[in-house]
């Protein structure tokens, strides 16, 4: 459910960066002058695409990863594996929410050039983004523990 949201809030966000950057580019070489919130908002845009994405991605389990190393391990080494790399990411997302909090919290001092709005709503993609992608990681860490046919011992 979560993830079609994300999906959709991605959509909306891609649709929004080309109609910004398309103004843009209308206003400058259509009209001779700029706007100026043209090259601030599109950047914010993608970042949070970035962002959101990657939760997406994390979900699908679509992040690149180099299994050839675990998957040669004998079942019970690779089930082990697999839970201690799920602590190692949970721990890093656990990390980055914090981190990322502490950033946006600083960043609510400081107002955007073009905007004039605090930058903290721009940064808050990511403490919310590792949140999201930490709450799929406890998810994983459970299905791998509850589920003895993936390696688990028995």
């Amino acid at each position: 459910m979560i993830n079609q949201v994300l999906r959709w809030f991605i959509g909306i966000l891609i649709v929004a960066l080309v109609i910004s950057v398309a103004m843009g580019v209308f206003w400058r070489y259509g009209l001779g002058n700029s706007l100026y919130w043209a090259t601030e908002v599109p950047n914010v845009i993608l970042v949070w695409i970035v962002f959101i994405g990657s939760v997406v991605a994390y979900y699908e389990r679509r992040h690149i990863a180099f299994t050839a190393l675990v998957d040669a391990l004998p079942e019970r080494l690779r089930w082990s594996f697999r839970i201690v790399a799920e602590l190692v990411v949970l721990a890093f997302l656990g990390a980055l929410t914090v981190y990322g909090y502490q950033i946006v919290s600083s960043a609510m001092n400081s107002l955007s050039d073009a905007l004039k709005i605090p930058r903290g709503y721009f940064y808050i993609c990511m403490p919310l983004s590792a949140l999201l992608m930490a709450v799929c990681s406890v998810e994983n860490l459970f299905r791998l523990l509850r589920r003895p046919g993936e390696g688990a011992p028995t």
